[in-house]
């Protein structure tokens, strides 16, 4: 019923697959599973080493950008108050139409932290102009001079928060694909170790129990395919 594989040519049918002798493909399994079991464990050491690394500068650039956001978010908040004023003490009402859209336009962007700080600063010189044209002066407006002093305080810092959000992630996406390959390749050393006792074991206890199906099929009988479709069907005419 089986041949050795080792005496066989490299080209091979499925059916000489199936002859081939159960141990012989055992003896093949667990070299596989042996050569694995004995070059992971250095692997994983090395990559636990590069994890460990990738951990600590992900926290570490986690914790500058944390540091930053506290103080970036105040003075994004502190340079949108002139918006609120502007709103309140202006009556757009009195502008000419492309006037109102104008400044209805640029109230927007003011309130946008997409907003860059030079922007912010051409912003509020458009504002100026168009106020200017009656009379208003929001460079006198308290709101004004502390949104002008929160922009020059944001230029100061924007870079660094910028980078430390870059860095970031950069570390994480890192710290992230090494967590996933240590996983991935600690799983296939558990798998190849269990793989390895499983086969040792078959190869001193015999493999009449994993012959059943194929002796089956070669006295004439059904593969464990065809039978499993067959209660699939009886199942389903039960149910109707």
């Amino acid at each position: 019923m089986f041949f050795n594989i080792e005496f066989h040519p490299p080209y091979m049918t499925p059916e000489d697959l199936l002859r081939v002798e159960p141990e012989v493909l055992a003896k093949l399994i667990l070299h596989k599973r042996e050569r694995i079991s004995q070059s992971l464990p250095k692997i994983i050491e090395s990559l636990g080493e590069e994890k460990h690394t990738a951990e600590n500068l992900a926290r570490n650039s986690r914790a500058s950008k944390e540091g930053l956001e506290p103080k970036v978010s105040n003075l994004y908040n502190e340079r949108v108050k002139i918006v609120t004023k502007l709103n309140e003490k202006f009556d757009t009402n009195k502008f000419e139409d492309d006037e109102k859209d104008t400044f209805n336009e640029i109230s927007e962007k003011l309130k946008s932290n997409q907003t860059s700080v030079e922007h912010f600063n051409k912003l509020l010189s458009d504002v100026i102009e168009i106020c200017s044209k009656y009379d208003e002066k929001i460079e006198d407006l308290t709101s004004y001079k502390s949104s002008i002093k929160a922009n020059e305080a944001l230029s100061e810092i924007i870079d660094d928060f910028e980078n430390a959000k870059k860095r970031w992630n950069e570390n994480e996406s890192n710290r992230r694909r090494l967590e996933s390959k240590f996983t991935k390749l600690s799983t296939n050393l558990r798998d190849s170790n269990t793989s390895k006792d499983y086969w040792g074991e078959k190869l001193n206890s015999g493999f009449e129990e994993l012959l059943v199906d194929a002796k089956r099929v070669a006295e004439g009988g059904l593969s464990s395919r065809q039978l499993s479709r067959n209660n699939k069907g009886k199942i389903n005419s039960r149910r109707r």
